[in-house]
């Protein structure tokens, strides 16, 4: 052993736990074999709910009021298996079940008549790895079609004659099968690749089927196929008080989309719905007063109301604020104030539900329910997923997301703490910015002279995103003003960001302020890549860190700012420092400017990470770091399950530090260790002794998987409290610690 450190920790090899070993010359505290669990609040941010009672889902693609005012959701993807959800009154009354997992791809239409629930959805069989024709479809192919369900109970079954399902986690015969395609690899789940819409009366299932161009027809008690009726590009459908269906058709090169009539045979009439320009129809309802009612996810951010019972459709009103939470104060939301309008529906007593949600990936759920004149009766959020959140260092009250803004209030309790208070992405504005373009997950807030800076990295560390806040006359929005790439960026939209280099890592700079990319903005690093690294760091200084896997640490220092508050970088100051010997691999890093301490985690030739993504369980303290006194003052080897596979590993996945505590969360859960998900471990920072460790509650329930690398946050109030911040992808929130040091206080 290296003689200045020594190791703590636990590794499972063989079926048991292996004692911790320590240095005879540090002296250092005898390890248990478990921490003890420390006695935390936890509480959450962006859910409504915390979770094990239900939660609201990440996000919705389609609703339907059934005639007794409930009102049910569909998604493609629910992390959390809450694809179809019911709401009433306000409530979360409970998801449908079975429509994620064990073949199971959830959907983008749903609908209810008297009697049934109909779901939306597309089976596959896991790559032939499912293998019962009457539950899943054959090798190479897909099942799109709808899962039936008694309205009264529905998350049981309502089988009929032919109707597939009973094996797994899927119901038994009731599953529909609409049409067997032939499985398309990275395509399959796309919007065309599924029903796109659907609408049900008494007696008759109507269904769009964009992928061969049909709106298919059923019966709604044997569900035998009454019709096909040939229509381009259908999409989302509405039935009004006549029975006649009404088509969102999706627009096509030239073509606008428009809302066309159809009627009982399928004929088209002449009641057609043309849209302006700047009109985005993405979901069709009808009111209590027979008006069509059309989602605009154009600049209006509106939804339309058509008087439709005329021989030509005309404009009644608006629903929502002119240009929607971009209007007044930018990205302020509130009532009437949507954000990417998503999905319609309107109940028997004529409210009207709206679901919008502007996240670039997912994770935004706001579901509204308004009076018929338009007063907000309830509101519920899931506002998060693949997501982390950071504490302004100078004000506590504020965190942030990529995305978000939320403001708390310490005094209330449990998940009352937070309220959503802005929304900081602007797409009309800032079209090139990052998120849109780039999977984004974390977040780190600073200020720099004053300014204060959102930094943004991306789910696995590749690049760092650069945002200004408080602009003037920007309101919420986060304007785009630097980006760190480690080599050229190749993404769907070739053309994106316009003017890069050709080749290498760069940096690009908005030297005027635009937001915008533009080809003299940027510099380059003489053509080369960037070495393999996943460790940024953003210090309190704005200081920007990178570690790389075993090329060494780089230092950009703190940026220049530019009289509009720009931050500036370029290469000619960045400071390079060896990989330090203990260490095979340097995979995350912590650095404190006030005390020159470094903390880094990796791994060595004997500890290594289990799965791709992790640290690694190795973390090293370093004082004087930047001097050539600097000092390894400690090593430990946390624990972590040996040999565990995939995503079920149990290792940690990053750390952080705040006050006199370094805090390390795990990536999943161990029976061995006793960990569930959600275990955080803490760490004395002055000599890596363990101290004890956070897990959820019984309110809070199962938790997911950490899934970014940048996973957790840690910081100390000025009161003494410790608040930590971890993942939680599975429920649509940010997992929220709050521990008070009593044995410091007393």
């Amino acid at each position: 052993m290296n003689g200045g450190w020594r190791m703590l920790g636990w590794v499972l090899a063989g079926g048991g736990l292996l004692a911790a070993q320590a240095n005879a010359a540090t002296n250092g505290p005898a390890i248990p074999a478990k921490s003890p669990r420390l006695e935390a609040r936890v509480s959450w941010i962006g859910n409504t709910l915390p979770g094990a009672r239900g939660h609201v889902p990440q996000d919705i693609d389609a609703l339907c009021a059934a005639p007794d005012g409930t009102v049910f959701s569909n998604v493609h993807w629910e992390e959390g298996g809450g694809n179809v959800t019911a709401f009433k009154f306000g409530k979360v009354l409970g998801n449908a079940g079975h429509t994620h997992g064990w073949g199971n791809q959830g959907g983008y239409a749903v609908a209810a008549n008297v009697r049934y629930l109909f779901i939306g959805g597309r089976m596959n069989n896991e790559g032939g790895g499912l293998k019962d024709l009457d539950t899943w479809p054959p090798k190479g192919f897909d099942w799109i079609g709808v899962s039936r369900r008694p309205l009264g109970d529905y998350r049981q079954p309502a089988p009929f004659a032919g109707g597939k399902g009973g094996k797994g986690d899927t119901l038994k015969g009731c599953f529909l099968v609409v049409d067997e395609v032939a499985t398309v690899k990275g395509s399959s789940n796309s919007r065309l690749q599924n029903i796109t819409g659907m609408a049900a009366s008494a007696t008759r299932l109507y269904v769009s089927c964009p992928y061969d161009q049909t709106i298919k027809v059923f019966d709604t008690e044997t569900m035998a196929r009454v019709a096909v009726w040939p229509v381009r590009r259908p999409g989302p459908l509405a039935l009004d008080a006549a029975g006649q269906l009404w088509v969102l058709q999706a627009g096509e090169e030239n073509k606008r989309p428009a809302v066309l009539c159809l009627d009982a045979t399928g004929r088209e009439q002449a009641r057609k719905v043309g849209f302006e320009p700047e009109v985005e129809p993405v979901a069709l309802a009808f009111d209590g007063r027979g008006r069509l009612l059309v989602a605009d996810d154009g600049i209006r951010q509106q939804v339309i109301l058509y008087e439709v019972s005329g021989t030509v459709p005309v404009v009644a009103g608006f629903v929502g604020v002119p240009g929607g939470i971009y209007a007044g104060t930018p990205g302020q939301p509130g009532p009437l104030r949507f954000n990417r309008p998503r999905a319609l529906a309107c109940d028997k007593a004529g409210n009207i539900h709206v679901a919008h949600g502007g996240s670039t990936g997912g994770g935004s759920t706001v579901l509204e329910s308004y009076s018929p004149g338009g007063q907000l009766n309830w509101q519920l959020h899931g506002l998060l997923f693949v997501d982390m959140a950071d504490v302004e260092a100078g004000d506590d009250t504020q965190v942030f997301t990529k995305e978000e803004r939320f403001t708390l209030d310490y005094s209330r309790t449990n998940g009352q703490e937070w309220a959503y208070a802005g929304y900081t992405y602007h797409r009309f504005q800032y079209p090139d910015d990052m998120r849109r373009h780039i999977w984004s997950a974390g977040a780190w807030v600073r200020r720099v002279e004053g300014q204060r800076l959102l930094f943004v990295n991306d789910m696995n560390g590749q690049h760092l995103q650069v945002y200004r806040l408080g602009v003037p006359g920007q309101g919420e929005i986060a304007v785009p003003a630097g980006l760190f790439a480690a080599r050229r960026i190749k993404v769907e939209e070739a053309l994106w960001p316009p003017g890069q280099p050709e080749k290498g890592e760069w940096i690009w700079r908005d030297l005027n302020g635009n937001g915008k990319f533009e080809r003299e903005e940027y510099v380059g690093n003489n053509g080369s890549d960037a070495p393999a690294s996943q460790g940024w760091w953003v210090d309190a200084k704005g200081q920007v860190w990178q570690a790389s896997d075993t090329a060494g640490i780089r230092l950009f220092g703190a940026p220049r700012l530019t009289a509009a508050g720009v931050p500036q970088w370029d290469w000619a100051g960045v400071k390079s420092y060896p990989k330090p010997p203990e260490l095979q691999r340097v995979k995350r890093l912590r650095y404190d400017p006030v005390t020159d301490t470094m903390y880094l985690g990796g791994t060595t030739p004997e500890h290594v990470n289990q799965h791709w993504k992790p640290m690694g369980p190795v973390i090293c303290r370093y004082d004087q770091w930047s001097t050539p006194q600097r000092r390894l003052r400690w090593q430990v080897v946390a624990p972590y399950a040996k040999g565990s596979q995939g995503h079920e590993s149990c290792e940690p996945m990053g750390f952080d530090v705040a006050g006199d505590y370094l805090f390390l969360p795990y990536t999943g859960a161990s029976k061995a260790f006793g960990f569930k998900q959600g275990h955080v471990e803490m760490l004395r920072a002055a000599d890596g002794a363990a101290v004890g460790h956070f897990e959820p509650s019984a309110e809070v329930g199962e938790i997911g998987l950490q899934d970014v690398r940048e996973c957790l946050r840690a910081h100390r109030r000025a009161n003494g409290e410790y608040l930590v911040l971890l993942e939680e992808d599975f429920k649509a929130k940010v997992l929220l610690y709050r521990w008070r040091d009593v044995r410091r206080e007393m």
